[in-house]
């Protein structure tokens, strides 16, 4: 019997039009926390509360460590992986504009409109002083438990004051950076992958050839390898084989759908050799798995 592959909805954006702002508590029991490569137009924070993850970008790789903050500017490839055993941390996504005043002021000029143009960047966090981090984080903290309660007045509200006091902070150190000069037909080549992430997003659950990979960049496919190697820490196989486990892993805790269509919609043929690669990323089957989750 042929089995019909079950069309996944992508993700939603964060937050709602009504309050672009969404906070995530993340929690890793296994050291395998897997957030593929991707990007956004909102900035991100970041709030390590328990062990360490690790950030990679197409730049650098670095640790996420605990007790820590970070942030991630807006269109910056990036992906987060597991380090530690067990870890936790939250995420603070949204717009700048979501602070921006409707009355152009002093305020808006020399804080905010350089964010919005670009010509401030966050820093990446690894080099705020101590009080300076303890204070950011409180702040961030706050912020995510007020999302969680986002429908009790004046939650929003609040929320937006600390990121306004979590700006106060940085520009009160004169924590941010001056973006580069960069010409504008030369930024394609600063994230030269982003058409090979979007592709594995877009194809996971079909069959995917290097051919296809390094022809979404137009690069030889034998120099691809080495090239996304060096770029994404991992080989380009590696890291469609950790996507499509990530995406069978929210299908398994999120739908009913058989684990033999689950496979099949995440892009492997072979049942056994789905297990097997489960096992390897996850330390489980994928009936455990679902089991540990129900």
């Amino acid at each position: 019997m042929s089995i019909k592959k079950q069309n996944i909805p992508a993700e939603t954006p964060h937050g709602t039009p009504y309050f672009p702002f969404q906070a995530l508590s993340q929690t890793d029991h296994c050291g395998q926390y897997f957030a593929p490569y991707h990007w956004h137009d909102e900035v991100e924070f970041l709030c390590v509360t328990q062990g360490t993850l690790q950030l990679c970008t197409e730049q650098e790789s670095y640790l996420l460590e605990e007790g820590h903050v970070y942030f991630i500017n807006p269109g910056t490839v990036h992906g987060i992986f597991g380090n530690s055993l067990y870890s936790h941390h939250y995420a603070l996504l949204f717009p700048l504009d979501l602070l921006s005043f409707s009355k152009y002021d002093l305020c808006q000029n020399e804080f905010l409109s350089p964010l919005l143009m670009g010509n401030l960047l966050f820093p990446d966090g690894r080099t705020l002083s101590q009080e300076l981090v303890h204070n950011l984080g409180a702040l961030m903290s706050k912020a995510a438990l007020l999302y969680q309660n986002l429908d009790t007045s004046p939650a929003p509200l609040s929320i937006k004051i600390l990121l306004l006091e979590i700006l106060e902070l940085l520009f009160s150190h004169n924590s941010f950076v001056q973006a580069a000069k960069i010409p504008r037909d030369e930024t394609r080549g600063i994230y030269p992958l982003k058409p090979v992430f979007t592709y594995i997003e877009t194809h996971y659950g079909e069959k995917i050839t290097l051919e296809d990979l390094s022809a979404s960049i137009h690069m030889n496919k034998n120099y691809f390898c080495r090239f996304f190697k060096e770029k994404a820490g991992k080989t380009p196989f590696s890291y469609l084989t950790e996507y499509r486990i990530n995406q069978a892993c929210a299908q398994l805790l999120n739908t009913n759908l058989p684990i033999t269509e689950i496979a099949l919609n995440t892009g492997f043929e072979n049942m056994s050799y789905f297990i097997r690669q489960f096992r390897r990323y996850r330390g489980c089957t994928p009936s455990e798995f679902r089991r540990s989750g129900s």
